[in-house]
Parts: C-alpha cells; structure tokens; sequence
C-alpha cells in the first residue's frame, strides 16, 4: 500500500492564503485551530480530489512543538516567531562549553523551564476544549518523537561539535547522553502532566546525520541511537540529507520498523542493506517539486513508488513544500502515486 504524507511551509499559506503564524499559533488554541482550519478548507479546495484536506475541518487537539526548539529554548536558546514560519531557536547555549560543564547541568531545571510550564498551562485550555483527546507532542498515543543526541548536540554547539568527535569521541558520547537525560526529564514531565502512557514507540529524528562519515557516526552517534532504540518496543529513523554512505550503520539501529530517507540517498542500495520489516518513508525532493517539469516529477514518483512496491509498500514524504511550488507538480505527483498503486492491484 503506498501513501503520500503532505505538508506545505506556512509560507505557502501565508502567500495564498494570508494566513499568518507568529507567537499566537503555539500559546494560542483559538487561534491555532482557526489557522488549521482555514488550511485544511483549502487543500480540500485544491487538492481535494486526492483526499488532501477536508470540507469540513477539525482543529487538531494536540500541540506540536519540533523538539529540537523545546529543548534549545530550555537551554536558553532565544525563540522568535515569523509571521509565514514556525519557531525559530536561535543561539549555541553551550557554545564553549567543556564536557564537564554540559555534564554538570540539571535535568530537573530543564523541566522546570518556565516553557514547560506555558505548555503544561496550555493543555489545561486543549483539556477545555478537546477533553480527553487533548494531547502534547502527541505523547498521549504512547509514542515519543525527539531530534537525535547528535542533532540536538549540533544545535547547541554549533561546529565545535565536530571538532569535539574528532578529537575526544567517548566525550561527544557523554554529552549525547546527556542530551538523552534531558529529554527524559523534559519530556518525562510533560507526560505525568498528561497522564500519558509509558511510551513504546520512539521516533529519532537525524537531520544532521548526513553531516558525518561512516566511520564517525559508527564511533560516535550510533551508540547513543542504539541505546536509546533499545528502551522502546519500536524505533522510527530520520536523516534528510543524502544517505547513502550511512545505510549500513542505521541497519544496526535496533527495533527500526520505519526510516524517512532524504533526497540524493540511493533508494536502491537502501533497499539491500535495511532489513525487509523496515517500512520506507523517502523524502521527495522540494527543489524538485519546485522547480521541476511535469515529467521530472513522474519520472521521480515512478522511481521511488516502484521500489516501495517492490518492498510491500511505503510512505513518500512530500514535505517542506516552498511558497513557488507549482500545484500542478503536486497533482502530477498524487497521479502517478495512484497509477503506481492501480497497477499493481489483481
């Protein structure tokens, strides 16, 4: 079975549309919901005819905040709100650190962050409004979304990051377990908060990992994905730069039943390395749908279905679409998802 997961940059929105995000879209569930709202009511409007949107949208009752900026903004990152994006974080809170000083910070202070406190207030108001379907980084579905130990380490600091792997790995392990701790913390709280159960399943999300060699993210970054993956029952993966060079080290990733793969890693050499039950899920390439013919985008589609079939199935990521993305290309590319599957029912 093939599906298209879809999702446009608010500033698509923001340019068809008007729609505007800013602060009010997080801290904000009137506002969000009539944001949410009015996006659905147009993708139904556009695309409609290949169950995109709805005719009559619901708010979703869950907050959703990327990981990676809750965490940042507990380390005293600076969060700014544009008015056609999500949040940015902005800062390197332990740029110039030691691994003793990152080793020496509390977890528990993390979680007591007055941000912590604004989302747990918050899901007192989606409480009023959605009951018990209210829901925060969705962890009341028994799963727990994070940006990886090492991406999450990148942000915080920066390029010394690297220079740290190079020259004294076991400390970069240290400090990626200490990123761990801290999700824990953080989001162990917002789960009492929810009455949430214990999660199962985790979903650790790499966009750095493309950054590295083989040979540094086997030393350095897959023990601490591979611990982590160990403590769940199921392990979803994530790495949106070309991957190629990588396959061999996600294969060792325990419990690992789905990977989202980005544009430029070779689909065919991903297909002979990660075990059968990993379920695909390729990033298509935004450039591509942006810029793009018609028959680049077919010809693109047709590849990635082919081989999703050919493993049982699978997901194509359409993320991250810009403002200049032609719709035209977006039909294209649900056609040929649908021919994909036609041909190949009995």
């Amino acid at each position: 079975m093939l599906s298209v997961s879809l999702d446009f940059m608010p500033a698509f929105y923001t340019k068809h549309l008007g729609l505007t995000w800013g602060e009010s879209y997080y801290f904000d569930p009137d506002y969000r919901s009539q944001v949410e709202m009015a996006r659905d009511r147009f993708l139904y409007d556009v695309l409609g005819e290949h169950g995109v949107g709805s005719p009559q949208p619901t708010p979703s009752p869950c907050l959703t905040i990327q990981p990676v900026d809750l965490f940042m903004r507990t380390q005293g990152a600076e969060w700014r709100f544009p008015a056609d994006g999500t949040v940015e974080s902005w800062g390197q809170p332990w740029k110039g650190m030691t691994v003793s000083e990152i080793l020496a910070l509390d977890a528990r202070a993390a979680a007591a962050h007055p941000v912590i406190d604004a989302i747990l207030h918050q899901y007192g108001e989606l409480r009023t409004l959605y009951g018990a379907r209210a829901d925060v980084l969705g962890l009341r579905s028994g799963a727990m979304l994070i940006h990886g130990p090492y991406t999450t380490a990148h942000q915080l600091l920066g390029e010394d990051l690297f220079i740290l792997m190079y020259d004294d790995p076991s400390g970069a392990q240290r400090v990626f377990a200490k990123v761990w701790e801290i999700y824990q913390a953080v989001l162990g709280r917002i789960s009492r908060a929810l009455e949430a159960p214990p999660a199962r399943r985790i979903h650790i999300g790499d966009c750095a990992a493309s950054l590295v060699s083989a040979d540094l993210y086997r030393a350095c970054v897959l023990p601490i994905n591979h611990a982590i993956a160990r403590e769940f029952e199921a392990c979803g993966y994530h790495s949106c730069g070309p991957s190629t060079h990588l396959l061999d080290e996600f294969a060792k990733i325990p419990e690992m039943d789905a990977i989202q793969l980005g544009p430029g890693t070779d689909l065919r050499a991903a297909h002979q390395s990660l075990p059968d039950f990993t379920q695909f899920q390729p990033l298509i390439d935004p450039m591509l749908m942006r810029d793009g013919t018609g028959d680049d985008v077919r010809r693109r589609i047709t590849e990635a279905t082919a081989l999703l079939l050919e493993r049982g199935g699978g997901t194509l990521c359409a993320w991250s679409f810009d403002t200049d993305t032609p719709l035209t290309n977006v039909t294209t590319m649900y056609e040929t998802v649908a021919e994909a599957q036609f041909a190949r029912e009995p």
